[in-house]
């Protein structure tokens, strides 16, 4: 537990030392957040590459109606409100070289992309500015706010984590009700942070999808650690995963399992699942068929876990969650 400073605000630093010294509950938890983020905006658009793009439309979405609290300060930038908001804001049209630098997804991947989702109407072009902003077709108006209604559940349990380990009295409701109060200011800085970490993974990787199937051998992984180990933090955690040995296949995955959770094709699981192993972060048990997180320390932070990968998403959601935590003080402390 870490005690609040005399004002009550929180640093990232703070964030940071709180999730190293507790690495296996809270990134457990930190990784079924993104798991269950992924997951969502996979089944959406069937690619995470060709849910970023989307994304930073979205995310422009919120800053334009951020930006009408300079008119206004007590503009409305909840929720219930967005409908609303929607018909007072002129969208910039963002141009294909602005997405890729924002994505790092090369620029025939992204144009080609761009254009199928202009075709779906998740796009609307502008033909005088020759770019595009984002859109939301009526057919997946109520499948939309589905979404937003289940990521926004799922963002709160895992702040509420964060918050009791700080010892700051609010309740998983009380952020829920907050975040949709403020809906458009806590979405711009969360997507903000999404695609910054999406960004990295992506200039790493090549294949966030990859990304996404990783995180399915983690999740068991540290959950087992948290629960077969005491006091795991971020400098003995890898002893730890090394120490996991025959117990490994109690934190295995297969591809139909995958498939299930991620919305994923199998065939496709199998393949990626293939790619991971070749890259060092998974092995293959080879009469069972089923994966789990190399035992090889080195291999296994080659490319995935290693402390550089680490360290830049404490980083990136060490900033974000501050600024949750703190509004959260400002306005409800």
């Amino acid at each position: 537990m870490i005690p609040l400073r005399k004002n009550n605000n929180v640093s990232s630093d703070d964030i940071k030392n709180l999730v190293k010294t507790h690495y296996a509950t809270l990134m457990q938890a930190f990784y079924e957040s993104q798991s269950a983020f992924l997951c969502g905006i996979y089944k959406k658009y069937k690619s995470v590459e060709t849910a970023s793009i989307v994304l930073c439309f979205f995310r422009n979405v919120h800053l334009e109606i951020i930006r009408q609290r300079e008119k206004d300060l007590n503009f409305n930038v909840s929720l219930e409100n967005f409908n609303k908001n929607l018909n007072k804001i002129n969208l910039r049209p963002e141009k294909i070289t602005a997405i890729v630098k924002t994505t790092s997804i090369p620029k025939e991947t992204a144009r080609r992309k761009i254009k199928n989702l202009t075709n779906k109407g998740y796009l609307v072009k502008d033909k005088k500015n020759k770019g595009y902003c984002w859109g939301l077709p009526e057919k997946d108006k109520e499948s939309f706010f589905e979404v937003i209604n289940d990521e926004t559940k799922n963002l709160s349990l895992f702040i509420s984590k964060i918050v009791n380990d700080l010892n700051i009295n609010l309740n998983t409701k009380i952020i829920e009700e907050e975040i949709r109060s403020q809906f458009s200011f806590y979405w711009y800085h969360y997507l903000s942070c999404q695609l910054d970490w999406l960004k990295w993974w992506q200039a790493k990787l090549k294949d966030n999808d990859l990304l996404l199937i990783a995180l399915q051998a983690v999740i068991p992984t540290l959950n087992y650690i948290d629960k077969n180990s005491d006091g795991v933090n971020l400098n003995n955690l890898f002893k730890n995963i090394g120490q996991i040995n025959k117990n490994a296949s109690r934190c295995s995955i297969n591809p139909s399992s995958v498939s299930d959770i991620t919305g994923i094709p199998r065939a496709t699981c199998i393949r990626k699942l293939e790619k991971l192993v070749n890259l060092g972060f998974l092995s293959r048990e080879e009469k069972t068929k089923r994966y789990s997180v190399n035992q090889s320390i080195d291999a296994r932070t080659k490319n995935i876990l290693s402390k550089e990968n680490v360290d830049f998403t404490l980083d990136t959601f060490g900033e974000y969650i501050t600024i949750i935590l703190n509004s959260l003080i400002h306005n409800k402390l």
